[in-house]
């Protein structure tokens, strides 16, 4: 039942199978069909578990179907058999998606296969056929659901941990929006985070999504996991020690990486073709905050972080940078964990949807030493080095000239 390769119809993709060199028989449970219907469909034998896409990193001959097209990811899909339940399922792990029955199926979700479901990935048509699978569901892998329509049996787990969050957002998007080609939008957007991706990358960083035109990351406190090791062996005193050192550490990356990034997105929008609605490059605005929050997967790999602090960053990301403010604005949470900034108090602020007002401050890189105001100084220190600093322990917070504080300045 193996392939040797061959164009499919309509000359859009390759679809290559080598079967294993060993010529022993073998049982083969289930194949997916290429091009099933048409004089050039063939089938690949799905085994135990079978990988789809134009590389498959990791599988060996026997475990992938490549194909040759620009949509297909380079691991684009996996068929995985339960032979002891009697069920198949399909986890998606592209990019452009996959389509189950013509219906487009969640990301990183297993999803029940039965015989005679046809996929689509890309300009290729696949179709599960097997004798088996067909056993009614009563389980399956941990965070699965049973196809489109069908029911789902999934538990998703919630912590709350404390985290440092950072939110960029385009200034006058919807107007952009309105402007623009969508495609030309997106092509542009996209451009724009991969350079966001990679500063992300050096301060090891977390994107939790995209959301809309907004860029959130999220670095979350190292504590958690060490005082969950240790607690049995530590007092309430040195818990809340590791736990600010942690959190001190997030929130000095999260700065890190917003004021690079501030830095940073000018020269990426100046080689954009879309422009802000003055015409000039797209500017964006950054909002840094810290504290508990809840988090789940609650929709495949989009992790999803929801709290007050969640709130405040995002609101924070709309007000910076516009109505001569600068791109980065921390709350005083953030400003008394991080050292190693130049920080300017600004005149607190209401957000929208909060009754109390938010303590908001200027971050920037530090200036020369002879150069630094006394705040400055009193915080001490140089911008930090991409990546996270090595935990330290407890420290007083250095006293800042906050002339701002408690003043009300509209969100604008």
């Amino acid at each position: 039942m193996g392939n040797d390769g061959g164009q499919l119809p309509g000359g859009h993709a390759d679809a290559e199978y080598r079967p294993p060199a060993s010529g022993a028989s073998e049982t083969i449970p289930a194949v997916l069909v290429v091009g099933p219907d048409t004089d050039g469909e063939h089938s690949v034998p799905v085994l135990d578990w079978l990988a789809v896409g134009r590389e498959c990193a990791g599988a060996d001959e026997r475990h992938r179907l490549l194909i040759t097209d620009p949509a297909v990811s380079r691991t684009h899909l996996e068929v995985r058999l339960d032979s002891a339940l009697d069920q198949a399922w399909l986890t998606d792990c592209s990019t452009n998606g996959t389509r189950l029955n013509g219906h487009r199926v969640e990301r990183a979700v297993p999803i029940r296969l039965r015989p005679g479901d046809r996929l689509r990935i890309g300009a290729v048509e696949l179709q599960f056929r097997s004798r088996r699978f067909t056993a009614p569901v009563r389980g399956g892998p941990a965070g699965t659901i049973t196809g489109p329509g069908r029911r789902t049996n999934t538990v998703r787990e919630v912590t709350v941990t404390k985290m440092a969050m950072a939110v960029g957002d385009i200034a006058g998007f919807s107007t952009i929006a309105e402007q623009t080609d969508d495609r030309v939008l997106l092509e542009n957007i996209d451009r724009l985070f991969t350079g966001l991706r990679r500063i992300l990358n050096r301060h090891n960083g977390v994107l939790s999504n995209y959301v809309g035109d907004a860029f959130f990351a999220t670095w979350e406190s190292a504590a958690m996991v060490a005082t969950a090791m240790d607690a049995k062996g530590m007092s309430a005193g040195a818990r809340e020690a590791m736990e600010q050192a942690a959190m001190a550490t997030a929130a000095e990356a999260a700065v890190a990486f917003a004021v690079e990034a501030a830095e940073t997105v000018p020269d990426i929008a100046a080689g954009l073709s879309v422009r802000d609605p003055d015409g000039g490059p797209m500017r964006m605005g950054w909002g840094v905050a810290c504290g508990p929050a809840a988090v789940s997967q609650m929709t495949g790999r989009i992790v999803t972080v929801l709290g007050d602090a969640t709130n405040v960053a995002f609101r924070l990301s709309g007000l910076a940078g516009r109505d001569g403010r600068p791109a980065v604005l921390v709350t005083d949470a953030v400003h008394r964990s991080a050292v190693g900034f130049a920080f300017t108090p600004l005149p607190a602020v209401q957000v929208k949807g909060r009754r109390q007002v938010v303590e908001i401050l200027a971050a920037g890189r530090l200036l020369p030493a002879r150069c630094q105001a006394p705040d400055a100084l009193a915080r001490g220190g140089a911008l930090p080095r991409p990546g996270l600093r090595p935990m330290r322990g407890p420290r007083r917070a250095a006293p800042s000239t906050r002339r701002g504080a408690g003043r009300r300045a509209p969100a604008g």
